[in-house]
């Protein structure tokens, strides 16, 4: 009961703080205590009576909804529309689970406690939770897909920037459904075991919940991309009646002349190596940097150059490494510090980035002696 005060007052201070996240910690804050209600199922069973069970049977749709909302608002903005959408199977869900209450309640004179998976009705149940949570486990991975192009679109480092959060967020909610129903299915077998399986399901989840709330509130670097996207869309909406446009049967042939020209601006940019040794610089900084808005200088870089923001940095890095691998005058470096100074955040990221534009890892091309 009291991990459970705790998680309600958890995602109370989710929901208050900080202002300039607010709609993302909205969304978390109601996966937190939607959960934390999920939580304390079993206790409020008891203390309130088997008529009150139908709530968190809706609660749960709640929950694996509002998961999904979160990790889309943090490249997004999620419209109310949007969010109530996704809440409305909870509500269409209500009269199903107060028959199913009625149903158990009559046929088994339950007051307060009901251990579950005793009648067909739960199982039935259980399967369509099941499918419920499939169909969200697509959409979430869906939107990870979408939040990792966007942070290629934009940014020139994946670290810090929700990716790997996303990935937690994913397989930590989704291993708890999995403790959850492999319990269930133990407990089916083996009735005796409904108390024990009931805690440690509990435990399962608390833990996750924790690690939800800490670490989305001691990073606040994962926000960073929404408001560059949210920016961005709404400088597009007033400025693109001025942009050039061309018909679909000339696209093939002809590029918008003012994105060439934008194109030749970030060329003459990024000979400055100091911009992209910046390691988490953004598309937003080149933007600013010369003179353009970030919506034009992206197509201009995915239309002219014919590759990401994420790429072309990337690829000047690597120039750079390889300047420096070949260069006397650095051989006191190791390869760690070639990187940095290559503008890579990590040995990982500039051995797999290096490999993939030469071929070679790092070390093997310094072997090589490779004119540059």
């Amino acid at each position: 009961m009291f991990g459970g005060l705790q998680g309600i007052i958890l995602s109370t201070v989710v929901f208050l703080y900080p202002e300039r996240d607010k709609a993302s910690n909205n969304l978390l804050a109601i996966f937190i205590f939607t959960a934390v209600i999920l939580l304390l199922a079993p206790i409020l069973q008891i203390q309130l009576g088997w008529k009150y069970v139908w709530i968190f049977h809706c609660t749960k749709f709640i929950t694996i909804s509002s998961l999904y909302l979160y990790i889309r608002s943090l490249s997004e903005e999620v419209s109310l529309k949007r969010t109530l959408k996704h809440f409305s199977f909870a509500v269409a869900y209500i009269p199903i689970a107060l028959h199913y209450v009625k149903y158990i309640q009559d046929k088994y004179q339950v007051t307060y406690e009901y251990a579950g998976g005793q009648d067909t009705y739960d199982q039935v149940l259980s399967f369509t939770n099941l499918i419920y949570i499939i169909f969200y486990a697509f959409l979430y991975f869906k939107a990870y897909k979408q939040h990792k192009e966007r942070v290629k679109q934009n940014f020139s480092s994946k670290q810090k920037l929700g990716i790997n959060w996303i990935k937690q967020l994913i397989f930590g909610f989704l291993g708890t459904v999995v403790i959850s129903y492999t319990l269930l299915a133990f407990v089916l077998t083996n009735p005796d075991f409904s108390t024990k399986g009931c805690l440690l399901n509990m435990v399962a989840l608390t833990i996750f919940l924790y690690f939800v709330t800490i670490k989305g509130k001691i990073s606040p670097e994962i926000y960073k991309l929404r408001k560059i996207v949210t920016e961005t869309s709404a400088q597009q909406e007033k400025e693109v009646e001025k942009i050039e446009k061309i018909k679909p049967e000339e696209e093939e042939k002809t590029i918008n002349p003012q994105l060439v020209a934008i194109a030749d601006k970030v060329r003459d940019a990024i000979k400055d190596e100091e911009f992209f040794r910046n390691e988490n610089v953004s598309i937003k900084e080149l933007a600013e940097l010369i003179g353009e808005q970030p919506y034009l200088v992206s197509q201009a870089i995915n239309t002219v150059m014919g590759k990401t923001f994420f790429e072309l940095i990337n690829e000047e890095r690597v120039n750079v490494a390889k300047r420096l691998l070949t260069d006397e005058k650095y051989n006191h470096l190791s390869l760690v510090g070639i990187g940095f100074e290559s503008g890579f955040n990590s040995k990982t990221t500039f051995n797999t980035t290096f490999k993939k534009h030469t071929g070679m890892t790092p070390s093997e091309f310094k072997k090589s002696k490779m004119p540059v």
